[in-house]
């Protein structure tokens, strides 16, 4: 029982500990801005906000929106046919798989190298150089082309 009050002391101020902050100096800074000037100190009351300025309320009208004809609905005598079945088209010849991505080591800001020693230059963020010229994603230690 006893803890609980404690807890709640230590919580809740009481009214002489609120009569005893509200004596206080209100916190200003020292003449060199580096510390406060008179400590203990209060923090300074609320402003007053500025009131707002009336401004009338504009609320521009939606465009109506019209059906162009009523939607019949179904009729329960109606037999629907079959779907044909779903076959895939096949890929063109020209289209080749996409590249794997490949692995770079000993990176820098300026770029890294791939694992034939050949030198990936760093573009935009997220973007690499090869040195024939070819522009690939970057993600961490692996691009692809």
């Amino acid at each position: 029982m006893a803890a609980t009050e404690q807890d709640k002391s230590a919580t809740h101020p009481t009214s002489s500990e609120i009569e005893a902050y509200a004596r206080l100096p209100v916190c200003t800074l020292s003449a060199d801005g580096q510390h406060l000037a008179v400590q203990p100190c209060r923090t300074a009351p609320a402003r007053v906000p500025m009131p707002r300025r009336p401004v009338p309320q504009q609320i521009d009208r939606l465009p109506e929106t019209r059906l162009a004809s009523p939607v019949a609905p179904p009729q329960s005598s109606m037999v629907l046919a079959p779907a044909p079945a779903w076959v895939p088209a096949p890929l063109p010849a020209s289209v080749a798989p996409a590249p794997m991505p490949r692995a770079l080591n000993n990176c820098s800001a300026a770029g890294c190298n791939d694992a034939q020693g050949a030198r990936i230059n760093s573009a935009a963020p997220g973007m690499v150089i090869t040195p024939q010229g070819q522009v690939c994603s970057r993600n961490g230690v692996w691009i692809q082309c």
